[in-house]
């Protein structure tokens, strides 16, 4: 297929993801989530991060996840929670703790940076999710 033709393909395809990313996440649906920039370790094995998170009073939480990695020399260690224990849709926001343990196939935490993604959707009279990637500090 000549440049040309595969350049007219994906510019339009370009442009119709971009604007509705932007739409996607520039939607009030009620959900939020962070994360926040200080972890715990315990024994290498577990990471207590503190997630604040809400969903529209009513709602039904469908969705909840929260995983970590992390940089370990030439191999990467990584956890993911499938809760946030206690989380209910009140419309207000709630501070959870939230453990994860690391997969015993990889290597151990260490202190030092890692990545938490905290992702919570909900349902009530519309659907609604959020989701935060951000680096943390595990002390």
């Amino acid at each position: 297929m000549p440049k040309l033709v595969r350049l007219a393909l994906v510019v339009p395809t370009l442009a119709i993801m971009a604007v509705a990313s932007a739409t996607a996440a520039l939607a009030d649906n009620g959900v939020t989530v962070s994360v926040d920039p200080n972890a715990t370790l315990t024994a290498k094995v577990e990471v207590v991060v503190t997630i604040t998170a809400s969903c529209p009073s009513g709602a039904w939480v469908m969705d909840q996840t929260v995983t970590i990695e992390e940089a370990v020399g030439k191999s990467i260690a990584h956890g993911m929670s499938w809760s946030m224990p206690g989380i209910q849709c009140t419309g207000a926001s709630q501070v959870i703790p939230v453990a994860i343990l690391a997969d015993p196939t990889g290597p151990p935490f260490k202190k030092g940076t890692a990545i938490v993604t905290a992702r919570l959707s909900a349902f009530g009279s519309t659907f609604g999710s959020a989701t935060a990637t951000v680096p943390v500090k595990i002390r």
